[in-house]
């Protein structure tokens, strides 16, 4: 019921519904676009990530060697993936793109105890977090127990750069192992070999964030106005009445007190002294307060009246 009251309330302000859709058009427009001097620019909103793994393994790898243990590489495979998000290495996997690594945002792994939703938003969730990221290059590391691989995770603007910054990933991190290894002079069946399980894939994420985002700001903005306007009208019509009922009650006031006489001041009216009546010499009878006839006597008659003595009348 109260719906319809609402959109036949609505109904009726036609001219403030499209003033209303105007600017939620507005709104949506700038949601994608940002201005650039006289022109609208886009503020590419897509994105594209790819992902690889890299094996930490022995220089005679674990993987055909069943005399070799790998829970040494697993725990070294973890400290790796932490690692990988310094300054250091991240400098080392720019270098492989041509960038710097203050252009590169890099993530260790998460807490295993947080659910799992936390750790991997949904992909709507992540759309709307890239709004508000100025850094578009990004890297996420994750490692798993008892397991010697590192996950690596690139996101960038365009596939192949995601691509490519997945691939650098694991280069920087072979050339870093490898200068520490030569610098300390570690022999080589004691070396740590970084192999790269495949090359990375990558993929736009989603190409319509920019539709669906415009639409949700226009439909936000719209909802947000039509309530506006409900309340303003709600306001005036409140505000009509009170001003209508002021006066009415103004109307009905006697200012001069009357409207407001209880008993009490009935009674002291009744039991205030009445004005002298006087009889002037021409016989009419007068109110001494006001100076007005209460009743006339025919001027010339007064001598006709008899007085009947009072003895007559026993």
């Amino acid at each position: 019921m109260g719906l319809a009251l609402a959109l036949r309330e609505l109904s009726r302000r036609r001219l403030l519904l499209a003033l209303g859709a105007f600017l939620a058009v507005l709104a949506a427009v700038f949601s994608v676009y940002r201005p650039d001097g006289f022109a609208l620019k886009s503020r590419s909103l897509q994105y594209s990530s790819a992902s690889t793994q890299a094996l930490v393994d022995a220089s005679s790898s674990v993987l055909g060697n069943l005399s070799q243990s790998s829970e040494q590489l697993s725990t070294r495979a973890t400290v790796y993936a932490n690692f990988m998000a310094s300054p250091a290495v991240i400098d080392l996997i720019g270098q492989q793109v041509g960038l710097s690594g203050a252009q590169i945002y890099a993530a260790g792994p998460v807490n295993a105890n947080e659910p799992r939703v936390v750790q991997e938003p949904t992909a709507l969730k992540r759309n709307v977090e890239i709004t508000g990221e100025t850094i578009p290059y990004r890297l996420n590391f994750e490692s798993q127990a008892n397991v010697p691989t590192i996950d690596i995770d690139a996101q960038a603007p365009t596939t192949n750069q995601a691509v490519a910054l997945a691939n650098a990933a694991v280069v920087g991190l072979r050339r870093y192992v490898t200068s520490l290894e030569a610098e300390d002079r570690v022999p080589s069946a004691s070396r740590i070999a970084i192999r790269q399980l495949g090359a990375a894939n990558g993929a736009v994420v989603d190409s319509g964030i920019s539709k669906q985002l415009a639409v949700m700001v226009f439909v936000a903005v719209f909802l947000l106005w039509c309530a506006l306007v409900l309340v303003a009208v709600r306001f005036r019509a409140i505000w009509r009445d009170s001003a209508g009922l002021q006066q009415d009650g103004a109307e009905g006031h006697d200012w001069s007190g009357g409207a407001d006489r209880g008993p009490g001041a009935t009674k002291a009216a009744e039991q205030a002294p009445q004005p002298a009546r006087t009889r002037d010499p021409e016989g009419a009878l007068f109110d001494d307060s006001e100076g007005a006839p209460l009743f006339d006597i025919p001027a010339g008659r007064g001598d006709d009246l008899h007085v009947i003595p009072a003895r007559s009348l026993r």
